[in-house]
């Protein structure tokens, strides 16, 4: 027997959700490439492990947001 395939649509709500997510993504890129400059560098990093904890965090409050908290 065959499942069905369920085709959900992209409401205005997961297309927020999916550009907030991205968002996030993107200046977790900036601070991983700023870490690397500044290791070449021979400087400090200027992110550490507590600042990309807070971005995982972001994500999870994104994931788990109501449509409203959006």
């Amino acid at each position: 027997m065959r499942s069905a395939l369920i085709i959900k649509t992209m409401n205005d709500y997961t297309v927020k959700r999916l550009a907030l997510v991205l968002a996030v993504q993107a200046e977790i890129e900036g601070m991983k490439a700023e870490n690397m400059q500044r290791e070449q560098q021979g400087y400090s990093m200027a992110w550490t492990e507590t600042d990309f904890c807070q971005k995982a965090e972001e994500l999870r409050n994104l994931a788990n947001a109501h449509d409203e908290q959006l």
